[in-house]
């Protein structure tokens, strides 16, 4: 009996370190940013302190150049990029308040550093027309990049594991929210995707709590299926939720952002959330051998968008000591469970392991 035990345990060994059988696992590493405008609003284009302007003295290697580590640790790096890459200035949607946009050779930028995709459903990519999307969409294609909005979806593969991405901003939603919801549930239904993240460009913008519309989107998605949602627009960090064993976070805040040359430092509606604080969300995502989701790590990275605020540099930066600690106590403020504590060491706030059923 005993040298049965020792060969099935031998066996089953081997099997593991061959990378086969039931108890292999695998991991796909996901690292997710707030909204990032690489460009500048058609009013300040050509002005000194602009991005373009930037971009031209500092080069494109400039704006992520303290993320380039971070970015290329994992297997999936995903932006908003909220905002046109396109030469021409025409059909720009004057009626807007304020329309983002740089050159196409601005996605250089996006290929300085390990990014592998872009979410582009957002209130910002319609900027300049249908044309203005068509072209940023052909930028990235050309580039390498993958995109993802309302009905274009994305798929991530690695090792055979494969991550479906869907992504829905306020407007589109309303047209496209029960193809999303029956979409989500036939995927997983089918494999034909072995997880689903949700993006949402939703909710108020400097509101430092969640709205209704994000806590319904989180739940219906995660309840067809999804099994990460992701959310910005808001401009300023907003709060984490489980449901499901699996996580939403509510808004990741801005990030590498264009769109303003000055930073609104000072708290929002009484409460200390500014436009300063940023999140850089990372996911592990956790696989049997056979693509079967086993569970999730969330891990928080809290930054400042700017190295020189109230002026903005475009140059988000990782932040540590105090000012980690004030970019968590915004997060906690629309968190209704204890976050764990920012870990200095590790330079994140690292939350418990979700394993798919408890």
């Amino acid at each position: 009996m005993g040298k049965s035990l020792r060969a099935l345990g031998t066996l089953l060994l081997a099997m593991v370190l061959l990378g086969g059988g039931a108890l292999g696992e695998k991991t796909v590493t996901l690292t997710f940013t707030g909204d990032c405008t690489l460009g500048s609003d058609s009013s300040t284009y050509g002005q000194p302190t602009s991005f373009v302007t930037t971009a031209y003295e500092k080069g494109f290697d400039y704006f992520f150049a303290n993320f380039k580590e971070l970015f290329a640790e994992d297997d999936c790096t995903v932006i908003n990029l909220e905002g046109v890459l396109s030469d021409y200035a025409s059909n720009e949607n004057t009626g807007k308040t304020y329309r983002f946009r740089g050159p196409t050779e601005f996605v250089k930028i996006i290929q300085s550093v390990s990014i592998e995709a872009a979410c582009l459903a957002n209130n910002h990519t319609g900027d300049f027309g249908a044309p203005g999307l068509k072209r940023t969409q052909e930028t990235l294609d050309a580039a390498g990049i993958g995109w993802f909005r309302v009905k274009d979806t994305y798929t991530f593969e690695k090792d055979g594991i494969r991550i479906r991405f869907f992504a829905m901003d306020t407007t589109s939603m309303h047209a496209n929210y029960g193809w999303l919801k029956s979409e989500i549930r036939r995927v997983k239904e089918t494999r034909e995707a072995d997880a689903v993240v949700a993006m949402f460009h939703g909710g108020t913008e400097y509101d430092a709590k969640r709205n209704d519309s994000q806590i319904k989107f989180a739940n219906e998605c995660i309840a067809q299926g999804a099994d990460l949602v992701i959310m910005h627009h808001p401009h300023v960090v907003q709060g984490i939720d489980v449901i499901g064993q699996r996580t939403a976070c509510y808004s990741l805040g801005n990030f590498c952002f264009g769109g303003n040359n000055m930073i609104r430092t000072e708290p929002y509606r009484k409460s200390f959330v500014t436009s300063l604080y940023a999140l850089v969300a990372r996911a592990e995502l956790r696989f049997s051998d056979d693509g079967t989701y086993q569970g999730q790590k969330i891990s928080l990275y809290p930054a400042f968008i700017s190295g020189s605020a109230p002026a903005n540099d475009y140059q988000p930066r990782l932040v540590t000591g105090d000012e980690a600690r004030t970019v968590m106590e915004a997060v906690q403020f629309d968190t209704f469970f204890q976050l764990p504590a920012f870990s200095e060491k590790l330079g994140k706030t690292v939350l418990p392991y979700l394993p798919a059923k408890k």
